[in-house]
């Protein structure tokens, strides 16, 4: 559920619907609660009602902005790692100079075009669906690394240490794939999440204020704000999906530099 709503949703309209849905809702309930306790009965607890607010507001902000950071740090470990992946197979460039200028433009020919290959197919690089053009280009690169005949010592260095590289960029494609539909947020972090959202916005229309027109603009402008927080949750749920997702930049500017 999650994942579909970061990835087959658009990020626009799950953002229209949390922050005017959630205060539309908060409204509702606001209307409710005042058709049965007038303000004249709430507003002789409203030091109490402010210190049960108070504490229940400083447990929603630590944990939702425990969870922003959580989520932060792990979009960052996301981009990192797609920045890595795309760099991983460039010091073959540099390196296949010492077969001379020919197997160095091949070599450099190669990587670019599995470079554009990741990005023209992204969308399947982020799942288990296969991504055959990808493979055929590593294969090939593997086909002319280890074609090469070396007659140097500096010559079996680079072939034998290309093989390890190229390797490790396969590892790297499979290991950012299977954190593709990994979930930053676990269950217990949603409910405490929700169960914090839910306590704070109940306790916000027991406030008895006369100007119901004062009262229910703050209400709006608290849901929202609550709103966006949660916004921000579900898109940073999902490091490859969603508003904030990491894309082909890395991979962009390589083939940038390289072509």
């Amino acid at each position: 559920m999650e994942l579909w709503l970061v990835r087959d949703a658009p990020a626009w309209l799950v953002g229209v619907l949390l922050i005017a849905g959630l205060p539309g809702l908060t409204l509702a309930f606001d209307t409710s609660v005042h058709r049965h306790l007038p303000h004249r009965r709430l507003k002789r607890h409203n030091e109490v009602t402010g210190v049960i607010v108070a504490t229940v507001g400083v447990a929603y902000a630590i944990v939702i902005g425990l969870c922003v950071v959580s989520l932060w740090e792990g979009y960052k470990d996301a981009q990192d790692t797609a920045r890595e992946e795309a760099v991983a197979l460039t010091p073959l460039v540099p390196g296949s100079a010492v077969f001379g200028a020919d197997v160095q433009r091949s070599v450099r020919a190669e990587i670019v075009r599995y470079e554009r290959d990741i990005i023209a197919g992204w969308p399947a690089h982020l799942n288990a669906d296969p991504d055959p053009r990808r493979i055929a280009d590593l294969d090939h690169l593997t086909g002319v690394i280890a074609g090469l005949q070396p007659a140097t010592e500096a010559q079996k260095a680079f072939v034998t240490d290309a093989l390890r590289t190229i390797g490790h960029a396969e590892a790297m494609r499979q290991a950012a794939k299977s954190e593709a539909d990994d979930r930053q947020m676990s269950p217990v972090m949603w409910i405490g999440v929700l169960t914090a959202t839910l306590a704070l916005l109940a306790l916000c229309p027991l406030f008895g204020l006369d100007d119901t027109a004062v009262r229910r603009t703050l209400l709006v402008l608290a849901a929202a704000v609550i709103a966006t927080n949660l916004y921000l949750v579900v898109e940073m749920n999902f490091p490859y999906y969603g508003a904030f997702s990491v894309g082909t930049d890395a991979y962009r500017d390589v083939v940038a530099a390289l072509s």
